[in-house]
Formats: C-alpha cells, sequence, structure tokens
C-alpha cells in the first residue's frame, strides 16, 4: 500500500505540476479561480502591506479526495507603518512523500497608489525513494498599483531568481520553475468584486483566470472562477461571524474529479 500511494503521489506531482502543490492560495482565491496577484499574500508579498490589521490563517486543500494529496498551512500577517511582514509553513503529501516550504514575506506602502514586496521561501522534499533531501532557495517580487478607487492591479514573479541548496539524484525536477503574472481586481459596486490574472510560466507561454465574488448579505459572500490550461471551474462561499472568516472552496478537474479545501481566518 506505500508504494502506490508514493506512486499517486509522485505522478500527480510530476505529471501535473501546473500548480504548485505547496502554494494553493487561500480558498478566497481559489474559488475565483485561483487569482493570487492581487488575493493572496501567499502569492504576492506586496500584500502584506496592504492589510489594514494581524491576521492568523489556518488552510486545507484537498486534490481529488485523496489524503495523500492534502495540503496544509498556516501563516501570520503583522501589518506595520514602517514595514509590513508575513510568515507561512506549508506541507503536501504523507510520510512517504512529503513537500515542506518556509516562506517569510515583508512588504512597503511607498505612497497612496503603490506597495512593494519580496519574500524568501525554503523547499524542501522527502521520499522513500530518494536518498538526499532536495532543498531550494527562492525569491518572490510584488508590485501592487491602485490607478483608481477600486481599481487594484499586481505585478508578481515567482522562484526568481532560486538556487538550488542541494542537488537531486535524479533529473526529474520536484521543484516548480519561475512564474511571471499580472492581474487585476475591480471592485464594480460595493457587493460584487470582479479578478483576472494572466500568467506566463516554464510550461505555458500564456496561460489565465478569471473570477468573480457576489455579496448578496452582510458577511456572506458566493464566488466562482475559471483557470485555463487545464480548464478547471472552481466555486466557494465565505462567512464572516465577528472576527473569524470561514472559506470553502471546490475546483472541478474534468479527469481527475473534485478537489475541496477549508481555510479560517482569524482578525485581532
Amino acid at each position: 500500500m506505500k508504494s502506490i500511494n508514493l506512486f499517486i503521489v509522485l505522478f500527480v506531482s510530476i505529471n501535473i505540476h501546473a500548480v504548485d502543490n505547496l502554494r494553493v492560495l487561500d480558498m478566497r482565491s481559489l474559488g475565483m479561480g485561483r487569482n493570487g496577484v492581487t488575493q493572496s499574500a501567499l502569492f504576492n508579498p506586496a500584500l502584506v502591506a496592504l492589510h489594514t490589521g494581524k491576521m492568523v490563517n489556518f488552510e486545507y486543500f484537498n486534490r481529488y479526495g485523496l489524503k495523500e494529496l492534502g495540503m496544509m498551512g498556516i501563516g501570520f500577517i503583522y501589518p506595520n507603518s514602517l514595514l509590513s511582514a508575513g510568515v507561512n509553513i506549508s506541507s503536501f503529501g504523507y510520510d512517504g512523500y512529503r513537500e515542506t516550504c518556509f516562506r517569510l514575506s515583508v512588504g512597503k506602502r511607498l505612497n497612496e497608489r503603490w506597495r512593494i514586496g519580496i519574500s524568501f521561501q525554503y523547499t524542501m522534499l522527502q521520499t522513500e525513494v530518494l536518498e538526499k533531501v532536495p532543498k531550494q532557495l527562492s525569491t518572490d517580487i510584488g508590485i501592487l498599483f491602485s490607478p483608481v478607487d477600486n481599481l487594484l492591479i499586481g505585478m508578481l514573479i515567482m522562484d526568481f531568481p532560486s538556487v538550488v541548496v542541494q542537488k537531486y539524484t535524479t533529473g526529474i525536477n520536484y521543484i516548480t520553475d519561475y512564474s511571471v503574472q499580472i492581474g487585476f481586481q475591480w471592485k464594480v459596486i460595493n457587493n460584487l468584486l470582479i479578478v483576472g490574472t494572466f500568467e506566463s510560466n516554464k510550461a505555458h507561454v500564456l496561460t489565465g483566470s478569471a473570477g468573480i465574488e457576489y455579496a448578496p448579505f452582510d458577511n456572506f459572500h458566493i464566488r466562482a472562477g475559471i483557470q485555463a490550461t487545464p480548464l478547471l471551474p472552481a466555486l466557494g462561499i465565505g462567512y464572516r461571524l465577528a472576527k473569524f472568516t470561514i472559506n470553502v472552496a471546490t475546483v472541478y478537474h474534468p479527469v481527475l474529479g473534485v478537489s475541496t479545501g477549508l481555510g479560517l481566518n482569524y482578525y485581532f
């Protein structure tokens, strides 16, 4: 059973590596089609400078109903007028195959319109088939620009540059490559938000995603989105109660089935 489970994780991680196993976004962004440039501080480090209050978050995402493909993450964001900061620890897989990432982000508000950020990731892989533990250091650079009220534009360079700390014992590239993304979010009216992202990476010259968020009632949000290459529709809901926010997301793969996730944020 262990060998079967390890094969499943290796197969999905290597052959369906269109997304980063360790950076699945928060469930709010995932429910809108995976638009992280203007939505998730786990993608764009400049977003830590956009927060006005401290936040602790926990995320769990399960791919295709297989516990071996589960991802768990916990993070903390501390805003500050001089330099805002965030930390995150993510873990994907199980005892026979585990990817782990430690992330430190810092962001700075330059003025009313511009924010910048940089993050550092230390990623490692442990498996039963590798004698050594592949490790990698990488950097993300993010920029946010708000040309007018209710419109936010973001640019992100992910995992570039990156440095291999310990070489692999095989030619398979387990750790994700660079990605360049440009995205936007537009608050059309008080209860309707439209988001979109264009991305270029080593696997795809151009891909993208789009989504919406609608609030029919106070503190309750309905979300929908779609991601290209492959075509992955997504749905989500969110509910805020006092200082807590619960987010649920579902992503449908036309071949592999449904993936679900749960997120919990606490603001203080």
